[in-house]
C-alpha cells in the first residue's frame, strides 16, 4: 500500500504545494514531506481528514490493489461473525465492478455468493433467536416451531418440501449442457442419495465411472474411490446396512491410507449409531490425512461427545479442531476459532 506516492500524486493533482496542504490539515510542512518520501505515516485518526482533503476514501489513499481488496473480502467471509452494511455495500460495489470490467471473473463469482450466504447465515441467527424467544414464552404454537426449522435449516417431514427436487433438476439440467464436469456429477450423486433416488444415483454413478475412465489414463483414481464409496452408500440407504459396513471395512483394509476412506467409515459408522467404531474411524482419517488437514472428523467427534454426554472427550476433539486450525491453515482468530472456544467454554472443560 504505496501512501507515499499515492499522496504525492494527489496533491499534484490538486495543485497545491506542500505548505497548502499542511496549512488545510494544521500540521508543518515537514510532516507532509516525510509522508511523501516514505519516512512516516499519517497517524490513523488523520486518514478521514485526508480523504475529504482530496475528496476521495480511505482506500484509494492507499491506492490498495484488487487482490488486496479481494483477500479483504475473502477474511470478510471467512473470519467476521458479522459483515455490517457498509462492508457489504462496499463489497458488493467492488465485486460487481470487477465483473463489469470483466477482472478476476472466477474469483468475484465465488465470491459474491458466499458473501450473500455469510449475511443471509447471520439473518437466519437473529430469526433462530427470536423464535426461540417465542418457542419460550408459546411452546404450543406451530408457527414458532416452523420459524425456528426454517431459520436452523432442519429437516421437514413434508416430502414435497424436503426432497430437493428444484436443487436435483438443476443438476440434472446443468450435467446435460456439462457431461463432463466431475465436480457436478458428485454433487448430484450425494444429492440423489440423500433423498434415496437410488436408481436415478446409480445411473449418475456409471456416468461418472465412465468420465473417470475416460479421464484417468495414469493418473490418480481417486473417483476409483469414491464410485467404490457411492455404491457402499446405495447399499446402507437401501437397508442393507451390515452388508455396507462390512464393503466399508473391507475398503479401509485395501486403502489404509486414504484418509477419504477413513472419514466416509467414519459418517456411516456415525449414522449407525455406532460411536465407538465412527470414532476410532475419525481418530485413523486425522493420523493419515496429509497437512493441510481438514476439521471434520474433530468436529464429528466433539459430536459424538456431546450426542453421549461425555463432555471430556468433546472439549479435547473442539481443542483439536483449534490446533488443526492452527498449525495446519494459520488460523489462529476469527469465527472458527472463535465458536469452537465458545464451545469449550460451554462444555466448562
Amino acid at each position: 500500500m504505496n501512501f507515499a506516492k499515492k499522496c504525492r500524486e494527489l496533491r499534484m493533482k490538486k495543485a497545491a504545494t506542500q505548505e497548502q496542504m499542511a496549512a488545510a490539515l494544521n500540521l508543518s510542512s515537514q510532516a507532509i514531506s516525510k509522508w511523501e518520501t516514505g519516512l512516516t505515516l499519517p497517524d490513523i485518526t488523520l486518514l478521514p481528514e485526508i480523504s475529504v482533503y482530496f475528496g476521495v476514501t480511505i482506500d484509494e489513499l492507499f491506492d490498495i490493489t484488487d487482490e488486496k481488496h479481494l483477500a479483504r473480502i475473502q477474511n470478510m467471509v471467512s473470519l467476521q461473525e458479522t459483515i455490517d452494511e457498509n462492508d457489504l455495500e462496499y463489497a458488493q460495489n467492488f465485486l460487481l465492478a470487477q465483473l463489469t470490467q470483466q477482472r478476476n471473473e472466477e474469483y468475484c463469482l465465488q465470491l459474491l455468493p458466499a458473501l450473500y450466504n455469510k449475511k443471509a447465515g447471520e439473518y437466519r441467527k437473529k430469526a433462530e433467536y427470536y423464535a426461540k424467544e417465542a418457542l419460550e414464552r408459546f411452546p404450543e404454537n406451530h408457527n414458532n416451531h416452523a420459524n425456528l426449522n426454517e431459520a436452523q435449516q432442519g429437516f421437514v417431514g413434508d416430502w414435497n418440501l424436503d426432497n430437493q427436487a428444484e436443487r436435483i433438476l438443476y443438476y440434472k439440467e446443468f450435467l446435460e449442457r456439462h457431461p463432463d464436469s466431475g465436480e457436478a456429477l458428485r454433487w448430484y450423486i450425494e444429492e440423489l442419495i440423500h433423498v434415496g433416488r437410488l436408481g436415478e444415483a446409480e445411473a449418475a454413478i456409471e456416468h461418472l465411472e465412465r468420465l473417470s475412465k475416460k479421464q484417468r489414463e495414469g493418473s490418480e483414481d481417486v473417483d476409483g474411490c469414491r464410485i467404490v464409496l457411492y455404491r457402499t452408500k446405495l447399499l446402507w440407504e437401501s437397508g442393507k446396512q451390515e452388508e455396507a459396513l462390512d464393503r466399508m471395512e473391507d475398503l479401509t483394509k485395501k486403502r489404509p491410507q486414504d484418509w477419504l476412506v477413513w472419514n466416509s467409515a467414519g459418517d456411516m459408522y456415525a449414522r449407525g449409531c455406532r460411536y465407538e467404531k465412527a470414532i476410532a474411524c475419525y481418530e485413523k482419517c486425522m493420523e493419515v490425512q496429509e497437512k493441510p488437514r481438514y476439521t471434520d472428523a474433530a468436529m464429528a467427534i466433539a459430536q459424538i461427545g456431546e450426542i453421549t454426554g461425555n463432555v471430556a472427550m468433546s472439549a479435547k476433539a473442539w481443542n483439536t479442531y483449534v490446533r488443526i486450525l492452527k498449525e495446519d491453515w494459520g488460523i489462529t482468530e476469527g469465527i472458527q476459532v472463535e465458536r469452537a472456544n465458545k464451545k469449550i467454554q460451554e462444555l466448562g472443560i
